[in-house]
């Protein structure tokens, strides 16, 4: 798929947006008229705040396009001035939002009143008692994997407020120039062996182009797939997302990791390690990899759905950009909103959840916001950005397999880049559902990222890797 954003543009609104911009209109014009108090949900049921209070939400950076998090908190107060809500942001970075919010939770004074949380945190908090249950709260239409991530032990405690998946980027011209006038009618970028395959392809590409070269018309090429390996949470999705690619690893029935194939991991992150020494992904996290990709460097990159709003926005990059899923399946990404066990006004906290997670809201967090809708609705507008059939120009047309249909490609050329989003969302695999899934997390990059750095004195051995972290999930750390 190829082409800028439709619909309106990258800030468009469809028509279904456009309802919630007007409404947010009649609001401030008019205060709560009976049709709106329907539509939002009037004060009768809310606790009385007392003078000053307003309901705090916890959350990292909203990284949304146009900040369309805060956006609908500003149109929750519109609707509800006597029960006012504030977002508090804390960090970009994963592991220092997760740091703050424990900390936070830990403390069990009244503080915030709703968190917002990764969702592989969500068993830790549930389990600790940190969240309240959101007991009568309905699945019903929202995607079948975002909704179980809110769920623990046979209890709701978080609803889906957006989500996410890996997909891979491609820089067709690079592509297209590597193949001159022989461009293969199918199968122009091998995905057959999975993230090996695609991985091999990448470094052909950047063989055969790469280098700074006197006259080139472009930037150089020095970087077959940015990545984000940086030492924080993206690297290890990023590095689960190659061990998954290579059949080394799996989640059992019970959302534990399986490591049991240590053969097989050694050799993937040994042939990782021979490649990656010599690129730049071991300092890229969300936004380096995605500056490096879009300035020409990388054939191409990996990263989540949001990326596509940057590369095709309003101030697009200079070159064609396809996107294909995760070859073997990208990673489930995501947060979700859930109700502190310590707040002071657990009605107002809920309804504001449900507030924004229903459709509407996420309506906005998608067209608007470039993040992967958690409920259905959004992906069934036939006026949204996401749902034009792909464009099929040049190599465009012989990747449209690939653009729109996933690694299976389709016969079927008005399947959108919507459909090939949810299909990688259906597809996603989750990451290990664990209470203590930030210890695993954390051994899990201590042990395996030396080996990628090239440093000198670093070893990998698979089967100690497995004993490592046979152990964090337990919630014992091995040192040494």
């Amino acid at each position: 798929m190829t082409g800028g954003a439709a619909g309106g543009g990258p800030h468009g609104i469809t028509r279904r947006g456009f309802f919630v911009g007007g409404a947010a209109g009649l609001v401030v014009g008019a205060g709560l008229p009976l049709g709106l108090e329907r539509l939002f949900g009037g004060p009768a049921d809310l606790e009385t705040f007392r003078a000053g209070d307003q309901l705090t939400i916890l959350s990292g950076r909203d990284e949304t396009d146009g900040g369309q998090r805060r956006a609908l908190v500003d149109l929750w107060n519109r609707a509800h001035e006597a029960h006012p809500a504030r977002i508090v942001e804390v960090s970009s970075n994963a592991d220092l939002a997760y740091s703050t919010m424990l900390s936070a939770a830990q403390a069990g004074a009244p503080g915030p009143d709703v968190y917002n949380l990764d969702i592989p945190w969500v068993p830790q908090f549930a389990q600790s008692g940190y969240l309240r249950v959101l007991d009568g709260a309905s699945a019903a239409g929202f995607l079948r994997a975002p909704w179980a991530a809110g769920t623990w032990d046979g209890a709701t405690y978080a609803l889906p407020f957006n989500s996410d998946v890996g997909l891979v980027y491609c820089n067709l011209d690079l592509i297209s120039e590597f193949y001159g006038d022989s461009v293969p009618a199918r199968d122009p970028v091998p995905v057959a062996g999975g993230w090996a395959g695609l991985d091999r392809f990448a470094h052909e590409v950047v063989a055969a182009l790469g280098g700074d070269r006197p006259g080139l018309d472009r930037p150089p090429v020095d970087t077959a797939i940015a990545q984000q390996l940086a030492d924080y949470e993206g690297f290890t999705v990023n590095l689960w997302e190659v061990l998954l690619g290579a059949g080394a690893v799996s989640v059992d029935a019970a959302g534990r990791p399986v490591f049991d194939d240590v053969e097989r991991i050694g050799a993937t992150v040994e042939a990782l390690a021979e490649r990656q020494s010599a690129t730049a992904s071991l300092a890229y996290d969300e936004q380096g990899s995605l500056a490096a990709f879009a300035a020409g460097h990388a054939v191409f990159l990996r990263h989540w759905p949001r990326a596509l709003r940057v590369l095709r926005g309003e101030d697009a990059v200079p070159f064609r950009v396809g996107f294909m899923p995760v070859p073997g399946g990208g990673v489930l990404g995501g947060q979700s909103l859930a109700v502190a066990a310590a707040t002071r006004y657990p009605v107002a906290a809920r309804r504001l959840v449900e507030f924004l997670t229903d459709e509407r809201s996420h309506q906005m967090i998608f067209e608007r916001g470039g993040f992967a809708a958690s409920r259905e609705a959004p992906y069934l507008d036939p006026a949204a950005p996401w749902a034009r059939p792909a464009e099929t120009d040049g190599l465009a047309a012989s990747l449209a397999d690939l653009a729109t249909g996933g690694a299976g490609g389709t016969d079927d050329p008005e399947r959108t880049a919507g459909d090939a989003l949810r299909q990688a969302l259906d597809d996603a695999t989750p990451r290990p559902r664990l209470q203590h899934y930030v210890e695993l997390s954390e051994e899990f990059r201590r042990y395996v990222r030396p080996a990628l750095s090239a440093r000198e004195g670093a070893r990998f051995d698979a089967a100690e890797l497995a004993e490592r972290m046979a152990a964090a999930m337990d919630g014992r750390v091995t040192r040494g």
